[in-house]
C-alpha cells in the first residue's frame, strides 16, 4: 500500500512538471512578450503542487498605472469604435444613394441596350421579309424574264430535250410550229410566212417577237411526269407547251394585204380588254427563209426589214396629234362652245428667221370654223392658233398624262414616244408643234393606246398579246387577264373628244367611212417629211358608240390620209365586225 502510495505521488510530480513545461514553452509570442510586460507569471517554485482544474491561479500584480493605462487604451478604443460606427453609418447611406443611383442607371442602360436590341432586329426581320418577299416576287413576276434571257445558254440545253411548243391565234389558227424532217431533227415553220412575221418573230435566227417573249414557256413541257419518263426511255423528245395569242388571224391577214407593198403600220386593240388584235409592220421578211437571207439583209445599214415598226417606230404624227391640242385647251378651261376661227387657208407667225406661214393642206381655205368644225375639217391654221391661247406648261403637263416620253405600259419593246415645247420656242415652232409638224414623235402602238383610251370612255388597258399557256394536252397552265393602267383622261372628256371623232367621219376628213352599216369615229392626220413623202394617218374605233376594236394605221411616203388610210380602216372594221 504505502508502494502504491509511493507510485502515486511520483506520477503527480511528473504531472506537474510537464504541465508546468508545457506552460512555459506553448504559451504564445504575446503572452510571453507584450503580454508579459502586463502581468508577471507565478515564480516557478508557485507552480510546484498546482493540479489543473484544482488549484486556482487568481494573483495578478496590477497597479494603478496600469489601470490608468488600460482605461486609456478602453476610451481610445471605445473612440474609435463609435468614429468606425459612425463611418460606417454614414458610408452607409451614401452606399444606398449610390446604389439606388446605380440601380437606376442599370436600369436605364438596359433599357437602352433593349432598344438597340430591338431596333436591330426590327431591321434583321425587315430585311428578312423583304428579302422573302422579293423572293417570291421574282419567282411569280420576273422569273421568267430573267431566264428567258436570249443569252441564257440553259435555255438552248433545255431546248435540246423538247419538241418547241406551237403558237396559235385566237381563232386557233397556227402562226408557228416545229415540224420532223424526218430523220428526228425539228425545224421551225410558220404557215402564214411574212404576215406575221414580226409579232410573231423567229426561233433560229435573229430571236424577236412571240418565239422571243415567251420561248421559256415553249421550251417547257408540262405534260403528264409517267409520259415524260416513257418518253425519255423511248428517246424521244416531250412535247414543249403552246401559246395561245389574242391576234385575230383574219383581221391580221385584211391588214397585211391592205398594206399592200407600201411601208407602215397597222396596230388593232380591243378598247375594252387592250388585247391586241393585229399588228403589222412594213418592210416585213418571210421568217421560213430569213436564215437564208440574214446576211444579206442587215448588210443594208438603212433596212428596216427586221424593225417592227409598230412598236419601235417614231413618226411625225401630223394632225393626229390635235387630239393632244385639243385636250389641253379643253383642260386649260377653254369652252368648245364658244371658240371661233375665221380660215383664210394660213397663218402667219413669228418665226427665228422672222416672219413665216403654217398653210392648211394644199391651201384650202375653211372659213368660219367652231372648234368641232376645225377638228373635223383639220384646219392647220386654226389649230396653230388654237395652240398660241394654251399655257405652255399645260401642253407640256397634258402630253406627259398623254405618255410621252416615257416607257409605255405595255409588255412590248417600245421606243419612246417624245414631245418637246419651251416658253422660248418662236410662234410658229409653238403653231407647228400643236398640229403635230413640230418636235414631237409618236409609235404607231402609242396612237392606238391613246384612241382606244378615247372609245373606253377614257381608261387604259395595257396592251397584251399572249392569252393563255397551255400543254400538249389542251390543258390551261397561265391566264392573262385584262390590267387597267388608269385613266388618261376623264369620262366627259373622252365624250368631248369622241364627238369630235364622230364628225370627222360625219363630215369631216374621214367621209370616206361615212357609208359603213356602223358609225365609226376617227382622226386623220398628213405628216409632211423633209425629204420624202408624206405619211398617212388615221386613228379611230367602230362602232362609235360601242367600240370593240381601235385601230391606227400609218402609210408612209403617202399622199393624203383621206385617200390612202380611211379606206384601209374601212377594210379592218369590216373584216372584225362582220365576223
Amino acid at each position: 500500500m504505502k508502494k502504491n502510495e509511493e507510485n502515486q505521488n511520483r506520477r503527480l510530480d511528473d504531472t506537474r512538471h510537464i504541465y508546468r513545461k508545457e506552460s512555459l514553452d506553448d504559451t504564445s509570442a504575446d503572452v510571453r512578450g507584450s503580454k508579459r510586460d502586463d502581468f508577471d507569471l507565478l515564480p516557478d517554485e508557485d507552480l510546484m503542487g498546482y493540479i489543473p482544474g484544482v488549484d486556482d491561479i487568481d494573483h495578478f500584480d496590477f497597479d494603478d498605472s496600469d489601470v490608468e493605462r488600460y482605461r486609456k487604451i478602453n476610451e481610445r478604443e471605445a473612440e474609435e469604435k463609435a468614429k468606425r460606427k459612425k463611418k460606417k453609418s454614414k458610408k452607409e447611406s451614401v452606399s444606398a444613394d449610390e446604389y439606388e443611383e446605380q440601380i437606376r442607371r442599370e436600369l436605364s442602360e438596359k433599357r437602352r441596350t433593349n432598344k438597340e436590341i430591338m431596333r436591330i432586329t426590327y431591321v434583321m426581320l425587315l430585311l428578312f421579309t423583304g428579302m422573302i418577299g422579293y423572293f417570291i416576287y421574282f419567282d411569280a413576276v420576273t422569273s421568267k424574264e430573267v431566264i428567258n434571257n436570249a443569252h441564257n445558254s440553259r435555255l438552248a440545253k433545255m431546248a435540246e430535250s423538247v419538241e418547241r411548243g406551237d403558237i396559235l391565234s385566237a381563232d386557233g389558227e397556227v402562226l408557228a410550229e416545229s415540224v420532223d424532217d424526218g430523220n428526228g431533227n425539228y425545224y421551225r415553220y410558220y404557215p402564214y410566212g411574212c404576215t406575221f412575221a414580226h409579232v410573231v418573230g423567229t426561233s433560229e435566227i435573229n430571236k424577236s417577237g412571240i418565239e422571243l417573249s415567251a420561248d421559256y414557256n415553249m421550251i417547257s413541257s408540262d405534260i403528264q411526269p409517267l409520259q415524260k419518263i416513257f418518253n425519255e426511255i423511248m428517246g424521244k423528245k416531250n412535247p414543249g407547251n403552246s401559246v395561245i395569242t389574242t391576234l385575230n388571224a383574219e383581221l391580221q391577214q385584211t391588214a397585211h394585204d391592205a398594206l399592200g407593198d407600201r411601208q407602215g403600220a397597222i396596230v388593232a386593240i380591243e378598247p375594252s380588254t387592250g388585247k391586241v388584235l393585229a399588228m403589222v409592220s412594213k418592210p416585213d421578211y418571210d421568217p421560213n427563209s430569213l436564215v437564208d437571207n440574214y446576211e444579206d439583209i442587215i448588210q443594208d445599214e438603212n433596212s428596216k426589214v427586221l424593225l417592227n415598226q409598230s412598236t419601235q417606230g417614231l413618226f411625225v404624227p401630223g394632225s393626229i396629234f390635235k387630239i393632244v391640242t385639243t385636250l389641253a385647251y379643253l383642260r386649260s378651261g377653254g369652252d368648245p362652245d364658244s371658240y371661233s376661227y375665221d380660215c383664210d387657208g394660213y397663218i402667219s407667225l413669228n418665226s427665228d428667221n422672222g416672219e413665216s406661214y403654217i398653210r392648211c393642206y394644199d391651201g384650202e381655205v375653211h372659213g368660219e370654223l367652231d372648234l368641232t368644225d376645225s377638228f373635223a375639217e383639220s384646219c392647220n391654221a386654226s389649230f396653230a392658233n388654237l395652240g398660241l391661247s394654251i399655257d405652255i406648261n399645260k401642253m407640256n403637263q397634258v402630253s406627259e398624262d398623254l405618255l410621252f416620253n416615257q416607257n409605255l405600259p405595255t409588255q412590248f419593246t417600245t421606243a419612246k414616244s417624245k414631245f418637246n415645247i419651251a416658253e422660248s420656242d418662236s410662234d410658229w415652232q409653238i403653231g407647228a408643234t400643236s398640229i403635230g409638224q413640230g418636235n414631237t414623235v409618236i409609235t404607231p402602238i402609242h396612237a392606238a393606246m391613246l384612241v382606244s383610251a378615247i372609245a373606253n370612255g377614257g381608261t387604259l388597258m395595257e396592251p397584251y398579246v399572249i392569252d393563255e399557256i397551255q400543254n400538249a394536252e389542251g390543258t390551261v397552265l397561265e391566264k392573262n387577264t385584262p390590267e387597267s393602267y388608269g385613266s388618261l383622261m376623264s369620262a366627259s372628256e373622252s365624250k368631248q373628244l369622241t364627238e369630235m371623232m364622230k364628225a370627222v367621219v360625219d363630215y369631216g376628213t374621214g367621209y370616206r367611212l361615212s357609208d359603213r352599216s356602223y358609225d365609226a369615229a376617227g382622226k386623220t392626220g398628213t405628216a409632211e417629211v423633209v425629204g420624202r413623202g408624206n405619211n398617212a394617218w388615221f386613228v379611230g374605233f367602230a362602232p362609235a358608240d360601242d367600240p370593240q376594236i381601235a385601230v391606227c394605221i400609218l402609210v408612209e411616203d403617202a399622199g393624203t390620209a383621206s385617200r390612202e388610210t380611211v379606206p384601209i380602216a374601212a377594210e379592218m372594221f369590216d373584216a372584225y365586225l362582220n365576223q
